[in-house]
């Protein structure tokens, strides 16, 4: 990748404060969250200054919350953000808005052994594993680095964990690792990945 991305979470939501799963389901963002999202703009606001890009988001609400507030931020015409489904975040099929990691473990104790044993490929009833999440997002990787200047996404946890993993070429283990911060965003240029912390006001 050629050109340079910044790539960003959404902000807090009420299911993430709650410890809820979201998967493809959707909650609002909260007070944290939209406040989050209003420090990455101004943050971006900074660093880009009247340089131009292109600006993508995953279609998913708390996605869409995040990135109106970053345009508003930034001076960015939301309806020029282009929202492309390879960026939602990674589904647990029927298990979407489930109650807590904790409830999975207690409730679905063979599925979630199965998960432990080779947790790249698992996947819940109708639902997509990581490895599924990492091939539909190859076309959209290829098309970012097929087109120069600077691209903005707003997406997900996991599936920002995995851009990055394809990135650097990274073991399932050590995108397992990687942290996916809601107070910072990330800056991939020239092969390189560097965290950005915000300050909330």
């Amino acid at each position: 990748m050629k050109n340079t991305v910044y790539l960003i979470r959404h902000g807090q939501t009420t299911w993430n404060r709650a410890g809820r799963l979201q998967g493809q389901a959707d909650s609002p963002l909260t007070l944290l969250g939209t406040q989050q999202a209003e420090a990455i703009g101004e943050t971006l606001k900074v660093i880009i200054g009247a340089e131009k890009y292109v600006f993508w988001s995953s279609p998913l609400g708390r996605t869409k919350q995040t990135t109106s507030i970053i345009c508003d931020t930034i001076g960015f015409r939301y309806e020029e953000v282009v929202f492309d489904e390879r960026l939602v975040e990674i589904t647990l099929g029927d298990r979407d808005g489930y109650k807590s990691w904790k409830a999975l473990f207690e409730d679905f104790p063979e599925d979630m052994a199965r998960r432990e044993k080779d947790p790249w490929n698992f996947f819940h009833p109708n639902g997509e594993s990581s490895q599924m999440v990492q091939e539909r997002l190859r076309p959209f990787i290829k098309k970012i680095c097929d087109l120069d200047g600077l691209h903005i996404i707003v997406t997900h946890g996991v599936v920002s964990k995995i851009i990055r993993g394809m990135y650097l070429d990274l073991t399932p283990e050590e995108v397992f690792s990687l942290g996916r911060p809601q107070d910072a965003f990330h800056k991939l240029h020239n092969g390189n990945i560097r965290e950005i912390k915000v300050e909330l006001r």
